[in-house]
């Protein structure tokens, strides 16, 4: 004993019009009440039903109560999404909930919407490789305009700019600082260790010569 949970939803959308109930709630309901009413249930005998219920429990209270879930939602995201523009992050990527097909669908339906989920998930994965590659261009030019990191040997130079995680929720500029502080202590220890370096008591700390070689295998991680 059941009727099509569309023949349901369609009367609460003509029993109550103003009720902004989201599809997920039409869903709900309809498929409580469509197991009521018998297999050949006319219209007055599911609005019978759909009224019992709204007896009940008031449909367009219900309405409200996820009017209010979207708005705080929305007020939710658009906070999230004005504190990641502030940190200089990038947005984040909406994605498209999945159509859940009714039942009777007809075969040859489902099988489009399958290929259709198939290119659209080949397209995503091209525009997410698109969106990588930009970053990974964005990461290596600020990388080069360092001058501390430009004196880095063109030999291990692509293995730190590699270091820089293009996903990563740090922005590229602290990444690169942080680059700069580990280059730095880097030839600082290649200066105090290095075989150039003046006797005890002679020369001048200035004049200390730094090996690039003994500093090209320090950078070479």
């Amino acid at each position: 004993m059941a009727v099509d949970k569309q023949k349901v939803i369609a009367r609460l959308k003509v029993l109550f019009p103003k009720a902004n109930l989201s599809q997920k709630r039409l869903d709900a309901i309809a498929d409580k009440l469509a197991k009521k009413p018998a297999d050949d249930a006319d219209d007055t005998a599911i609005d019978a039903v759909i009224n019992d219920f709204n007896d009940v429990m008031s449909i367009e209270d219900i309405a409200k109560d996820d009017d209010r879930t979207r708005t705080l939602e929305a007020e939710k995201q658009k906070g999230i999404e004005e504190a990641r523009k502030k940190a200089g992050l990038d947005p984040i990527e909406k994605k498209d909930e999945k159509v859940e097909l009714p039942d009777n669908t007809p075969d040859y339906v489902k099988l489009i919407m399958g290929k259709l989920d198939s290119v659209s998930t080949e397209l995503e994965a091209i525009k997410a490789g698109k969106a990588t590659e930009t970053k990974k261009a964005s990461a290596s030019e600020q990388f080069n305009k360092s001058e501390i990191l430009k004196r880095i040997p063109e030999s291990v130079k692509p293995n730190w700019i590699n270091r820089i995680d293009v996903n990563s929720e740090t922005s590229f500029e602290d990444q690169i600082k942080n680059l700069e502080t580990e280059y730095g202590q880097l030839v600082q220890l290649s200066a105090d260790t290095n075989q150039y370096a003046p006797p005890a008591g002679g020369g001048n700390p200035s004049d200390i010569k730094v090996d690039d070689a003994v500093v090209e295998g320090m950078l070479n991680i």
